[in-house]
């Protein structure tokens, strides 16, 4: 890629106004899967370890976002290899979560809530930021066009 094509690149892949809509179309589409997700999280979380029951809930709402996130926050045809990567990016992710959860039961012994609500702050900007970068393309279609 030249420089020119990079630099082009960047400057459309963090353009404000475009994030600013791929924001707020994660937050629906990952607001949704978060929510549903947590709260499975807190309710397993009741009748298996604390690490399975992330496991459980994370692997589905990984699913979920393979499929949805691509064309519905970010308006891009993905590449299958593209897809991989994202899962790739959300099973690092999911590393730091354990990580998280760790630290705040062994080391603090956090109450169940709180190890739910410092793991989802902690893990749901990473995983925007991954799919900005790895499926993020050029931004929502209709952005910037004219609607005539």
């Amino acid at each position: 890629m030249s420089d020119s094509t990079s630099t082009s690149r960047s400057k459309s892949l963090f353009n404000l106004a475009t994030t600013r809509g791929q924001v707020l179309r994660f937050i629906v589409v990952g607001g949704t899967n978060t929510v549903l997700t947590s709260a499975a999280f807190y309710l397993l979380a009741i009748v298996l370890p604390v690490m399975l029951a992330f496991t459980v809930v994370y692997l589905s709402g990984l699913a979920f976002v393979i499929v949805v996130t691509p064309r519905y926050v970010f308006g891009s045809s993905t590449s299958r290899k593209r897809r991989l990567l994202l899962a790739l990016w959300y099973l690092g992710t999911y590393g730091a979560g354990n990580g998280m959860i760790s630290l705040l039961t062994s080391e603090f012994s956090a109450s169940r809530g709180l190890v739910v609500i410092v793991t989802v702050m902690v893990t749901a900007p990473l995983s925007f930021i991954g799919a900005k970068l790895l499926v993020g393309g050029r931004g929502w279609r209709s952005e910037g066009r004219s609607s005539t």
